[in-house]
């Protein structure tokens, strides 16, 4: 078992316990205390941070280790992160992964920087007067985005820069599409060679269960007052003040250098088809341009994930980004589609639908969209009503 804390000198050693005590005493003003895998993750954050914290006072050029915080959905990595990173006192940045890529692209962009420094450009400004930089939600699902991981991480090794990366994803299944992963596999050596692995997987999802003892939800009220809507009949889109627009109202979009065909798009509101949202070949980059204008999305002919021929894979997997974006943008979201709309499958114990190519982080997606409520079909509606009256 990797200890909590490593063998330090004594100004070290304070640090990290003064560290590791601040976790665990924001953990009891929550009203839980920390699982065992959870508090051994902590020990290393606070290890971690008594590291960078004494080579700034003392100059020392020895690069502390980076840590690779993974486990499934609702652990408590980001709760862990959150805690640490209000108690660190040194020079940081935290980032998610989509916000750096939509700034590492953005760089790419810039005419100041030549093409063959325009990444390298962005990586720069990214560490640039930092000792230690955090990185949520890290994942890989496309090769090009993998390029610019290694280029971070070659950067930041050169720099001694750590990073605290918190993953849904052990370092061996990152970038799992098997035409592209083999390709990968030199820049997972180096997260493995130059990063503490620890694995955090306490048996209770604090994110989609909350309960007493466990993390209570934050943030995110927008996105929690949207609704997935079966089977989206006019009556009920309705009575949530939604409309189907008409094709007149349709418009063309580029949010980067790919059209997108919506079916509307108000000042606030966007409504878009799922086949011309996910069936092309839209990206991240996208989705964050879009999110960065509309508020509230409508997202209609939504498939059923139990459908054997549902979507096909990259449509399931850049619905899941376009999930992740509106999420952590916190954007009002509306999903519409005959039904049953419900990702909570478990991939890879031979209960998911076959030939669906879901996602393999669906487990993530399902925890964003359990926040959302579900409105009921008009039966239902019609029989709550006979109920109340």
């Amino acid at each position: 078992m990797t200890p909590l804390l490593r063998p330090a000198p004594r100004a070290a050693q304070d640090t990290a316990r003064t560290l590791l005590d601040g976790i665990v005493l924001d953990a009891g003003r929550s009203g839980f205390a920390l699982e065992e895998s959870q508090r051994q993750a902590a020990g290393r954050l606070a290890a971690l941070g008594a590291e960078v914290t004494v080579r700034r006072r003392t100059l020392s050029r020895k690069a502390p280790r980076s840590l690779y915080l993974h486990g499934p959905v609702g652990r408590g990595k980001t709760w862990l992160m959150d805690s640490f990173y209000a108690h660190l006192g040194v020079r940081k940045r935290r980032v998610h992964f989509h916000d750096f890529f939509r700034k590492l692209h953005a760089g790419t962009h810039d005419p100041h920087a030549g093409s063959a420094t325009a990444i390298q450009h962005s990586v720069d400004t990214l560490l640039e007067g930092i000792d230690v930089l955090f990185f949520d939600e890290f994942h890989v699902h496309d090769v090009g985005d993998g390029m610019f991981i290694a280029r971070l991480l070659r950067t930041a090794a050169q720099r001694r820069i750590p990073l605290a990366v918190t993953s849904n994803y052990a370092p061996d299944d990152l970038l799992p599409n098997p035409l592209w992963h083999e390709h990968f596999l030199p820049t997972i050596e180096a997260i493995k060679e130059m990063m503490d692995i620890v694995k955090i997987d306490g048996s209770s999802d604090f994110r989609r269960f909350p309960a007493a003892g466990s993390h209570p939800p934050q943030g995110f009220e927008s996105f929690k007052t949207g609704r997935i809507v079966t089977p989206g009949t006019p009556r009920q889109l309705g009575r949530l003040g939604l409309f189907a627009p008409s094709a007149s109202q349709s418009r063309v979009l580029t949010p980067t250098t790919q059209p997108i065909v919506v079916k509307n798009s108000d000042p606030e509101v966007l409504w878009l088809g799922f086949e011309e949202l996910c069936g092309g070949l839209t990206s991240t980059s996208d989705y964050l341009v879009l999110a960065e204008t509309f508020t509230t999305w409508v997202i209609d002919g939504v498939p059923s994930p139990a459908a054997s021929t549902a979507a096909s894979a990259p449509a399931w997997q850049r619905f899941s980004n376009v999930v992740d974006v509106l999420h952590d943008q916190d954007i009002t979201l509306f999903l519409i589609g005959k039904g049953p709309l419900d990702w909570d499958l478990e991939v890879g114990t031979g209960t998911e639908a076959p030939g669906t190519g879901l996602p393999v982080d669906l487990a993530r997606i399902a925890s964003r969209l359990s926040l959302l409520s579900r409105s009921l079909d008009d039966d239902d509606a019609a029989r709550e009503e006979a109920a109340g009256s």
